[in-house]
């Protein structure tokens, strides 16, 4: 699976994490299929409440907001336009998941009321100011494996 990344979306999530400093920050990822197993992120939401130095929580209220607000702007096409998966800031740690991290992944894939057929996990941080990103795909079926990044020129 590939997974692209535009300018826009990278300084947006570099200057949240410079603003985050050492507190996890996260918040998921929508875009844009463009072809089978390609992805373009159009949509990288930010939540408003930051975790701690070593634990980010999702907070369910926004997700829903911010999900509903996507649909409504691509006109609910979801063949097109649909829910990538997650983010969230490792700043102190390096970008791998956690085993929280995975349970969580799986817990979401898992979940009777999950519609998709997957769910991204991206884990990014700042170190020295360089970008640094991994992503993992999860699936209900527990496929998982990592998910090649690209960044738009």
């Amino acid at each position: 699976m590939f997974l692209k990344l535009s300018p826009s979306e990278l300084a947006t999530l570099t200057t949240a994490l410079r603003s985050a400093g050492d507190k996890e920050i996260g918040g998921q990822l929508f875009g844009e299929q463009i072809e089978p197993s390609h992805f373009r992120v159009s949509t990288m939401t930010i939540q408003a409440r930051r975790g701690t130095f070593s634990r980010f929580l999702v907070d369910i209220l926004q997700a829903v907001r911010d999900a509903t607000r996507f649909f409504d702007r691509t006109h609910h096409q979801y063949r097109r336009y649909n829910y990538i998966g997650e983010w969230h800031s490792h700043p102190s740690f390096e970008v791998r998941p956690s085993g929280v991290d995975v349970q969580s992944m799986r817990d979401l894939v898992r979940d009777p009321d999950f519609k998709g057929s997957f769910a991204v996990l991206m884990i990014v941080r700042l170190r020295a100011d360089k970008f640094e990103a991994g992503a993992w795909l999860f699936d209900p079926r527990g496929f998982e494996q990592n998910v090649k990044l690209e960044m738009d020129a």
